[in-house]
């Protein structure tokens, strides 16, 4: 099986470097920079779990060779309209497309753009980021993706999304093939969007949140609202899911913030629409109140609006 995977960032460098260890035949898609970083030093790993170095072989937009079985999509939400275009040059009559990207609203996007038959569901939680030499660092052990069909994706796809979990299965990743995977990514979007909303607007981490006076009310508040959306729209999160995303979100000790945060703290574009604004939308839309949501979304257009005022 022919995997492409677009740029090799944090999560397509961590996920395809583990695929490239596994024996898989893995070409990236990137920019010429970081196709000579990768060319001069080959794609290195900084893990928790033991370092390593794969070569990497890269194509390019120009030149994107036989069209991939599987390519896994890992860009930003803000990049995606570029993302579609640098891939659609390499979708062949049997490529399937397999996005790790945060939320909902990328689906519906490139399900237009290449056909709902092609698009399948995933996800992923990894911690880790993109070093300015190019190396990739995984800032703890966790390291999970789930993918799977959806309702519309064609059947061709469930052998290659098993080929993809046996080869992961050969490293440590923590790889699920789901039946039922647009409720999986309901349960992430539930998680993620509590996370992203409350440290953003609080600009802390769960234990300076729950430290305050407020604190875990609003954090309570935010948690149930984003449940109560998912169940309006069809998609009731389970409950050990549920048990375990609350432990994260109302552990006192956690310093854990969401990568918007950081982002937004840094000066650099946000997810912001894709995660909060689209939970606040989807509210409205199943006539939720959105509560802390809609003030958490507030304050990140705010933001945003100042980052483009002041350049």
């Amino acid at each position: 099986m022919r995997i492409l995977v677009l740029g090799a960032g944090a999560i397509g460098g961590y996920f395809g470097g583990r695929l490239l260890q596994a024996g898989a035949d893995v070409h990236f898609l990137v920019r010429e920079r970081r196709a000579a970083q990768l060319a001069a030093n080959g794609l290195v790993v900084r893990s928790p779990l033991g370092n390593f170095r794969v070569e990497a072989p890269t194509v390019s937009a120009a030149e994107p060779g036989p069209a991939p079985d599987l390519i896994l999509l890992s860009c930003k939400a803000f990049d995606l309209d570029s993302a579609i275009e640098a891939i659609a040059p390499c979708v062949g009559p049997h490529t399937h497309i397999l996005p790790l990207l945060n939320g909902l609203l990328h689906l519906d996007r490139l399900q237009a753009r290449f056909g709902a038959e092609r698009v399948a569901g995933g996800s992923c939680v990894i911690p880790a980021t993109l070093t300015p030499a190019g190396e990739v660092v995984q800032l703890n052990p966790m390291h999970r993706t789930v993918f799977g069909p959806l309702a519309g994706t064609s059947t061709e796809v469930r052998p290659k999304l098993q080929t993809l979990q046996a080869l992961y299965q050969r490293g440590p990743v923590d790889a699920v093939l789901s039946d039922q995977m647009m409720l999986a990514m309901w349960e992430k979007f539930v998680g993620l969007c509590s996370l992203a909303a409350m440290t953003c607007l609080m600009r802390g981490a769960i234990c300076d949140i729950l430290a305050a006076d407020e604190g875990r009310a609003l954090m309570q508040e935010a948690f149930d609202t984003c449940a109560t959306v998912a169940q309006a729209h069809g998609q009731t999160p389970r409950p050990d899911v549920m048990a375990g995303i609350a432990r994260m979100m109302f552990d006192p000790t956690s310093t854990t913030t969401a990568s918007m945060l950081r982002d937004l703290e840094s000066g650099g574009r946000v997810e912001a629409a894709h995660i909060v604004g689209d939970m606040v939308a989807r509210a409205r839309a199943v006539s939720v109140n959105p509560g802390i949501l809609g003030v958490a979304w507030c304050h990140l257009q705010a933001a945003e609006h100042r980052r483009g005022r002041l350049g």
